[in-house]
């Protein structure tokens, strides 16, 4: 457990005020009846998301990004440089810190892993 306390993740999604897939998705009871005046009109897809990145440790919340435009490799690089070193420094002070990322390919990018490669000083990258 205590190894799991040195671990900072972090990931980001993409929150769309309109579906895009024109499904309307409801949660009810089973038996229960979707009235007519409850659906939704059809919207233009593509209009109204945001896209957040964030990170988190067993110590505290780390920040909340909005990223500009879709998660790149070079927009990803952009916000773990700007972001991250603060915060593991901030977590784990003596540089124990280890950062755990998924699998999404601005994850594996050359450039990202390059770059923690030049920070493994300061935090290791979990495999």
């Amino acid at each position: 457990m205590d190894k799991w306390k040195r671990v900072a993740w972090s990931d980001e999604s993409r929150f769309l005020i309109h579906h895009v897939d024109d499904s309307v998705r409801v949660r009810r009871l089973p038996a229960e009846q979707l009235l007519s005046s409850c659906t939704a009109g059809h919207t233009q897809a593509g209009d109204g998301g945001i896209m957040l990145w964030g990170t988190f440790s067993w110590e505290t919340l780390g920040p909340v990004v909005v990223a500009e435009q879709t998660m790149k490799a070079a927009n990803y690089l952009n916000i773990i440089a700007d972001q991250l070193p603060p915060y593991m420094a901030f977590v784990f002070p003596t540089g124990n810190g280890i950062f755990q990322q998924d699998n999404a390919p601005c994850h594996k990018a050359r450039i990202v892993l390059e770059w923690f490669e030049e920070h493994t000083d300061e935090f290791h990258l979990m495999s």
